[in-house]
């Protein structure tokens, strides 16, 4: 197992432990359009490890869902997509500070959206180093609240919600209090819940559904004003034109948050909403030019905010579209993937330059597709998905057979051996033909004297092949002892002197002593 799906594993036992001792509320199946099943499909995004990455919604890749945050809200209303659609679309909605106790209510920020589960608590799959996030609502600056299009919400009776009954009144479920329901009397928490469960025949509360409000304007903009207005003479207030200035790189304030919101609202700013204009956002503000038909300068200039800001500001028709020459975090989710898939290697950024244009015309050249280096972001869906190519294997070079070299030491000493080896067979040495004497025991010992000349090379012969070849087992990593060689030469050289002897005295029919004798004679 890999080194990331042990962690994956670990992480996941750690989850379900919590469960258990009951930190985490345990997801339960529900039925789908309600306000309490999106809720419980937040908390199961939140407990199942949803990861985050731009323009998803619950799809999987590796085992693992990925999802944006308005991605996790579609991915089971199947409304709105994008996070401004789905507030500019709510036909309910009001100030954070008036959140009320509904279960599955859409929260809202700048660029941001998440989900309300009840009891002070909320969850949104926020960005890629947080990613699904469970905590309590009042914890991340959200601003608005809204019934989500196309989810029916509780108006008065009993619901179910993560195991535990709860009873709505006048839309709201109850807290804090005692309350006779049907003849029986119910105490209810801080959280809403209650002390045992609901009746077998309790009256589940009637779903209304959230309708979708389509603005009469168009894309509208309430833009703030610059100056407040004066009273005249009639006592009517006079609110006087708002005025822009130019915003550039490295621009700050309050001017670049409503840049970047309406930006993110229009589909085409895709990070956190923060005060400071930087690369990512002049991008956002280049391609708002392009398809507004106005001059492509990532300068937001007075022309550009007006146009931005009005009713008639288009909408991105490709959202999550990337392309060469682009800065966003998109990009270094992609660069991580393209690495993955075996097409990229490096470090990642938030910059489309050569090196990703390259890895994305493999993967394009790959998958068959036209290799323009340009991904829409359901061409990003499929490289995120199970069915993303990986890239070719390099082929391997065919390996060659190398010619055997001679051992030129090792045929010359086997030439030796051979050689030595005919003279003992043949009986016969230099030694023993220059014998002059006609004493037998005298003859003996030339004879044995020749003999073990020749058992000399032959043994000699053994021992330096015996070296060479452990000589080369060393230098291939092996680790025989050289030394067996040594002891293997003595023993030959042994044997073969003790042969020889016995032979000789044999065939000559001489005693011990006088072989003894003659071969001390011949030495000394």
């Amino acid at each position: 197992m890999k080194r990331k799906q042990w962690i994956s594993f670990v992480m996941m036992l750690a989850l379900v432990a919590m469960m258990i001792v009951g930190k985490l509320p345990t997801p339960q199946v529900s039925a789908a359009g309600t306000g309490v099943g999106l809720a419980e499909h937040a908390l199961a995004a939140y407990s199942n490890g949803w990861l985050y990455r731009y323009g998803a919604s619950g799809q999987t890749s590796g085992g693992r869902v990925y999802s944006d945050c308005s991605g996790l809200i579609y991915s089971y209303s199947g409304t709105a997509r994008s996070s401004g659609m789905q507030i500019s679309s709510a036909a309910e909605s009001g100030s954070f500070s008036s959140l009320p106790r509904i279960h599955g209510l859409g929260l809202w920020q700048p660029g941001h959206v998440g989900v309300y589960v009840g009891g002070g608590m909320a969850v949104d799959c926020r960005d890629t180093s947080s990613n699904t996030v469970y905590e309590a609502a009042s914890a991340h600056g959200w601003q608005k609240w809204y019934k989500v299009p196309g989810v029916s919400y509780p108006t008065t009776g009993w619901v179910t919600f993560n195991g535990a009954d709860y009873y709505y009144e006048n839309g709201q479920y109850v807290v804090s209090c005692t309350k006779e329901i049907d003849g029986v009397s119910y105490t209810f928490d801080a959280s809403g819940r209650i002390a045992g469960s609901a009746p077998e025949n309790a009256v589940q509360a009637p779903q209304v559904e959230a309708p979708v409000q389509q603005p009469s304007s168009g894309n509208s903009y309430t833009a703030p004003s610059t100056s407040t207005g004066s009273s005249n003479s009639g006592g009517s207030t006079q609110t006087e034109t708002v005025t822009y200035v130019d915003l550039g790189l490295d621009s700050k304030g309050a001017a670049v948050t409503r840049l970047q919101t309406r930006l993110s609202e229009l589909d085409y700013y895709y990070e956190m909403i923060n005060d400071y204009y930087d690369q990512m956002v002049k991008d956002a503000v280049s391609l708002y030019q392009k398809a507004a038909g106005l001059e492509v300068t990532g300068i937001a200039d007075v022309a550009t905010q007006e146009s931005l800001f009005s009713s008639s500001a288009p909408l991105n028709e490709e959202p999550g579209t990337v392309y060469p020459g682009y800065h966003s975090s998109i990009i270094r989710q992609l660069q991580e993937r393209l690495i993955e898939l075996g097409y990229m290697e490096g470090e990642t950024s938030f910059f489309y330059g050569d090196t990703t244009k390259e890895a994305v015309l493999a993967y394009q050249t790959a998958a068959g597709m036209e290799p323009d280096g340009i991904l829409t972001m359901d061409e990003q869906n499929v490289i995120f998905s199970d069915d993303a190519i990986p890239a070719p294997k390099a082929e391997e070079p065919e390996e060659t057979e190398e010619e055997p070299v001679e051992d030129t030491a090792a045929s010359e000493s086997e030439d030796k051996v051979a050689a030595a080896a005919a003279t003992t067979d043949d009986g016969e040495n230099t030694a023993a033909r220059s014998a002059s004497s006609d004493d037998p025991a005298e003859a003996a010992a030339a004879k044995v004297v020749g003999s073990v000349s020749s058992a000399a090379e032959v043994t000699n012969g053994i021992f330096v092949q015996t070296v060479h070849a452990a000589t080369k087992d060393q230098q291939a990593g092996q680790t025989d002892d050289i030394g067996n060689g040594v002891i293997a030469f003595a023993v030959v050289l042994f044997g073969a002197l003790l042969t020889t002897t016995l032979f000789i005295v044999r065939k000559r029919r001489i005693t011990i002593r006088d072989f003894a004798v003659a071969l001390i004679r011949k030495f000394f």
